[in-house]
């Protein structure tokens, strides 16, 4: 099985912690803004929190459109990264996609209008007060859902 690992900045787990508090125990999301680090390693650099249409409830969510477009049109003029899937929270439920969650990203595979050949969707959830999140990667050309593995946190040096 291929091995791919993903990122998350501190940064976007700050901002989807937040919008998980926010949400309680509805589902809410947006869109991954990424870039691919190496060969089958990406990062995650922004995420939109997609709550203007106020379409969630405790076992689904609707992404709005209007958050999402004007972050991918900020990373897309500065050339920064790149939508690269979903995300989502599951607050009462597990971190494995659903049916719906899995055809939901087989569908943005097929449509035209997103024009990727792959995308990686993020389930998050609050454990214990704390942001816990799996990804998962979609490819046209794979039969199969990659779990992603986390990659490591940085080391930091101070001085």
């Amino acid at each position: 099985m291929m091995k791919i690992n993903f990122k998350v900045t501190p940064d976007v787990e700050a901002k989807i912690e937040g919008a998980l508090r926010k949400a309680g125990d509805f589902e809410t999301g947006g869109i991954l803004i990424g870039k691919k680090v190496e060969d089958n390693s990406f990062e995650i650099i922004d995420v939109s929190i997609s709550d203007e249409d106020n379409k969630y409830s405790i076992a689904s969510f609707i992404r709005g459109v209007k958050k999402s477009d004007l972050l991918l049109r900020k990373h897309y003029k500065s050339k920064t990264g790149y939508y690269i899937g979903e995300w989502h929270s599951h607050p009462n439920f597990s971190l494995s996609p659903s049916h719906q969650d899995i055809a939901t990203m087989l569908g943005i595979l097929a449509d035209d209008n997103y024009g990727v050949m792959f995308n990686i969707l993020m389930i998050t959830k609050l454990n214990n007060n704390k942001l816990d999140y799996q990804g998962y990667f979609f490819h046209r050309n794979l039969h199969e859902i990659i779990v992603l593995e986390k990659s490591p946190a940085p080391n930091i040096l101070y001085k």
